[in-house]
């Protein structure tokens, strides 16, 4: 086995650790576990998707995905409405208070970046960024991982 691959499976893993939810007693982001956080952001990104698409966008199965939105839109951050489209398709929207949740929790932990990662450069950064990029365009073209990610 490679030893670079061994050391990026380890750092990613290390990264997941640092920023991941074990310090917020599985909660991430005030009352969003982390997956109702990754679920509002991509409702949040196409303000208005329906169930099948953000379960596709997160790697969940339909029922999967209807039963985060269920929990997001009883916190009162998403709202149902039928499709403007087609009556039969159900489509989901942030509300207000779903948008100022994402917003607080973006600014959060963009702060935290910002403040751990000081005393680097511009160029450093950007590097940062290109190499984290690449890396998620990467995972997200593996179209043979089955629905539900790696290992689920």
């Amino acid at each position: 086995m490679d030893q670079k691959m061994i050391d990026i499976y380890n750092l990613i893993q290390e990264l997941a650790w640092l920023f991941g939810d074990h310090g917020f007693n599985g909660e991430c982001c005030g009352d969003l576990t982390f997956i109702e956080y990754m679920a509002l952001k991509k409702i949040e990104a196409s303000d208005q998707i329906t169930v099948q698409e953000t379960g596709r966008a997160l790697n969940f199965t339909k029922s999967g995905a209807s039963k985060i939105i269920d929990r997001l839109e009883n916190k009162g951050y998403v709202a149902r409405q039928v499709s403007p489209l087609d009556g039969r398709v159900c489509c989901i929207s942030p509300t207000i208070q779903g948008r100022s949740a994402a917003a607080g929790i973006i600014q959060q932990y963009t702060s935290y970046l910002d403040e751990i990662l000081q005393e680097l450069g511009p160029a450093e950064i950007s590097n940062i960024r290109s190499a984290l990029q690449l890396l998620v365009d990467s995972a997200h073209n593996r179209a043979d991982w089955p629905v539900g990610g790696v290992g689920r």
